[in-house]
């Protein structure tokens, strides 16, 4: 009889467990990322009899029980509601991923699904407890660069940034039908020449500077290109093009100017790998990645530019800065060069740069051209892009810039998962870390809200009442009895 007892007070034991874990997620409802939790019973045997028929050769059994434990919880992770909050910076996960998250001071990694992040003073994306968000460095293409976790960090105040290189923009188009001049190249004369196109360059300073692009056809399909600027401004207009990297030059009355150039294949309109790398000491390609880029190198801290009248120049500015820069990934030393094109690492066909950026076709001059360089710039605002997670900040210089990827971290088991309080969580296991976007999505502007159910949870704890109830009329029940058999000798 006294086993009912004990087996009566396991059971008050559970219930009261299971009542303060509902009140646990009720009191959670409004948590942002909360995830529910719900025990795990499990059943206690505390004597097995086992017997044999041996005439008809069956086994029979007695169990007595011995009540019940909680034996742990279990974490449910569905994933909750999403709220629009209008908050650049509040993260919600379309996935299982959580976010990462760098204690400041000791460097332990936490993991959350709760994304109210903010900026710091200081520029760090943060939660309300000054952790860092963790996500991958980018370069100013949305690339990751590096392969290491980094505090998102957002500049609040970008410096310039020196031009280092001038690429075309699709789509780009020379008129396959236009007619070569027949006079040497004057930029002041422009029956020298088929079409021009002016564009802003920076130095390191910030000053802007404007620079002239000269297209000028040759033959069927050869064009040359001049870059003509005036970045000292004395009056006289500079080549951008060195002469260590151009193809030739040409003399007028206005001076001496050097070109590089461009020969396209008359079969596709694109730019004849082959026949420009030999018409150009400054033709280079670098494999980044899957990817091959082609560009013309135009000049660099050993070789500068020379203005009309043969002076060679040095990268001085009026402005006292400097012109050009290194271009990461594709050059080492301070210069400028011009982008020409790219295609697959895997590419083996010389012939054809499969992805030129400029083509030639018959129909209308159509130049876009873009450089890298900018002023100066003040924060105005950042934001992140819904589902691939890329931080980007947006300056007074009109610059919006990739500066980090979210990162997520994925467990093949969640319950591999200890809650620590302020909807964190730790793991004693690595998890897989993945760039937002595919399976992993980031959503911008909105929080994912507590995913506790409150009419389940109501459910729980009358169910966790009458199992208490229960159990207490269990123990009165077996008392009454105890009581009736100690009256028997009376």
């Amino acid at each position: 009889m006294l086993r009912s007892f004990f087996n009566a007070v396991t059971g008050l034991d559970a219930s009261r467990f299971w009542i303060d874990l509902t009140s646990d997620n009720i009191a959670n409802v409004n948590t942002v990322g909360f995830k529910a939790q719900r025990p795990l019973f499990q059943d206690v045997i505390s004597q097995v009899n086992i017997g044999l028929n041996v005439v008809t050769g069956t086994l029979k059994s007695t169990t007595f029980g011995a009540g019940v434990i909680v034996d742990s919880t279990q974490k449910i992770w569905t994933i909750g509601n999403f709220k629009q909050t209008g908050i650049n910076t509040d993260l919600a996960i379309q996935g299982r991923g959580l976010f990462i998250l760098k204690d400041p001071i000791t460097g332990a990694l936490f993991y959350t699904r709760d994304g109210q992040f903010r900026l710091s003073r200081d520029g760090f994306m943060v939660n309300s407890g000054g952790f860092y968000l963790q996500g991958f460095r980018l370069n100013e293409k949305g690339e990751v660069v590096g392969t290491g976790l980094e505090n998102i960090h957002v500049q609040q105040q970008l410096p310039p940034n020196p031009t280092g290189s001038i690429s075309f923009l699709q789509p780009t188009n020379l008129n396959a039908d236009a007619i070569p001049p027949t006079s040497s190249f004057d930029p002041l004369d422009t029956t020298t020449y088929n079409n021009k196109y002016t564009l802003t360059i920076y130095d390191s300073l910030g000053e802007s500077y404007q620079v002239d692009v000269y297209f000028k056809k040759v033959n069927v399909n050869e064009w040359r290109v001049f870059i003509l600027t005036d970045y000292n401004e004395d009056g006289v207009l500079d080549n951008l093009i060195s002469p260590a990297y151009a193809s030739g030059s040409e003399t007028s009355a206005g001076g001496t100017f050097y070109f590089i150039t461009l020969i396209f294949d008359p079969a596709t309109g694109k730019i004849d790998e082959n026949a420009t790398q030999t018409a150009n000491p400054g033709f280079q390609n670098v494999t980044i990645g899957d990817k091959r880029y082609f560009f013309l190198q135009l000049f660099d801290d050993t070789n500068t530019p020379v203005d009309a009248n043969g002076t060679v120049l040095p990268l001085d500015t009026s402005s006292g800065g400097q012109l050009g820069s290194v271009v990461e990934g594709l050059t080492t030393t301070q210069g400028m060069i011009l982008m020409i094109g790219d295609e697959p690492a895997s590419d083996t066909n010389t012939n054809l740069i499969q992805n030129s950026y400029l083509n030639q076709f018959s129909a209308d001059f159509v130049i876009t051209m873009e450089q890298n360089g900018y002023a100066k710039g003040d924060l105005i605002d950042v934001y992140v892009l819904s589902e691939d997670g890329s931080v980007v900040g947006v300056y007074s210089n009109g610059k919006s810039l990739p500066l980090y990827r979210v990162a997520l971290a994925v467990f093949t088991d969640p319950e591999e998962l200890t809650k620590k309080g302020a909807n964190l969580y730790t793991s004693i296991t690595t998890p897989t870390i993945l760039l937002a976007g595919g399976a992993e999505k980031v959503r911008s502007g909105m929080l994912e809200m507590s995913n506790v159910d409150i009419a389940r949870e109501f459910i729980n704890l009358i169910t966790a009442q009458r199992a208490y109830q229960a159990n207490a009329r269990v123990i009165t029940t077996a008392n009454t009895i105890l009581d009736e058999t100690v009256n028997l000798v009376r």
